[in-house]
Parts: structure tokens; C-alpha cells; sequence
């Protein structure tokens, strides 16, 4: 018999919770804006993740690429999630796309029918790790690269 929605996203909220390091919190009904700190200096980007209370999670990406003084690509791009939890570790699962591409001077389209069709298949493995109740470490990695984690230095938003 599976849990019903509330349940899950209750046992799902307790679990983030308890996770990380000392002084945990939890991302339920938190927005949090992340930065990744091995972003080339050529690159602007950010990342916002809300949290909502019935376990889907809203994502918003900006990311810009200059080639010396001019802006070479610049997109935004909306992503809702739909969380779970596979025993091991937590799991995004994209379940809607939008893009908004402003400038694509090389016109490079990163949203091509292949790439948005990769986009949705794929999964995130998710670990947060909480400094204190506004500052987050995301852990992740995609799972055709599980072996290749990328970090995200996460801060709350009131």
C-alpha cells in the first residue's frame, strides 16, 4: 500500500530535517538561491530552488557566457521537479520546462529536440548539508555522470 502524498512529502521533510550537519533545518516551503564555486570567470549563473510543501520543487537557472566584452549567450531556464526518495538518497525528477533564450550570438541553441529530450529522462541525486538554518551545501549529481558531483553553495531567501 503506498503512503498517501501527504505522508510522503511529511516523511520526506522529517528526513531533510534530520540530514547533514549539526544545527540542520529544513528546505520545506524555503526558497534558496545557489552559486557554484567552479564557475569560470566568463560565466554568470545562479540557481533558485523553492521547496514547496507538497514535494515538488520549482527551480529557476540564469546563466550568461561572455567572449570578451560581449555577451554570447544568455537564458533562463524554469525546471519543476517532482521529489522522492529511493531508500539511498533524494531524487529530482524533472517534470516540466521552460527556457527563455535572450542572446544565443553563436547560435549555439542549448535546447534543441535531443537536448530538451535528455533534460526531461534524466534524474538527480540530491544531499543537502545544512551550515545553519540559512546556509545549505546541495551535493548533486545527474545520473548518467553519477560519478561526477557538482556543488552548489546554497543561501535562504526571506
Amino acid at each position: 500500500m503506498r503512503l498517501g502524498k501527504a505522508v510522503q512529502v511529511m516523511v520526506f521533510l522529517s528526513g531533510l530535517a534530520g540530514s547533514g550537519m549539526a544545527g540542520a533545518t529544513s528546505l520545506e516551503g524555503g526558497t534558496w538561491r545557489c552559486l557554484r564555486p567552479d564557475t569560470p570567470d566568463n560565466i554568470r549563473e545562479w540557481t533558485t530552488y523553492h521547496f514547496n510543501h507538497d514535494g515538488t520543487i520549482h527551480s529557476q537557472e540564469w546563466v550568461q557566457t561572455r567572449q570578451g566584452d560581449e555577451i554570447a549567450l544568455d537564458f533562463t531556464m524554469t525546471v519543476d521537479y517532482q521529489l522522492s526518495h529511493n531508500g539511498k538518497q533524494y531524487v529530482l525528477k524533472p517534470v516540466l520546462l521552460q527556457r527563455n533564450i535572450k542572446v544565443d550570438r553563436d547560435n549555439l541553441n542549448p535546447f534543441d529536440a535531443d537536448a530538451l529530450r535528455d533534460l526531461l529522462g534524466y534524474r538527480i541525486f540530491f544531499e543537502p548539508e545544512f551550515g545553519d538554518e540559512n546556509h545549505a551545501r546541495f551535493e548533486m549529481r545527474h545520473h548518467i555522470t553519477p560519478n561526477q558531483r557538482f556543488i552548489l553553495h546554497c543561501s535562504r531567501q526571506i
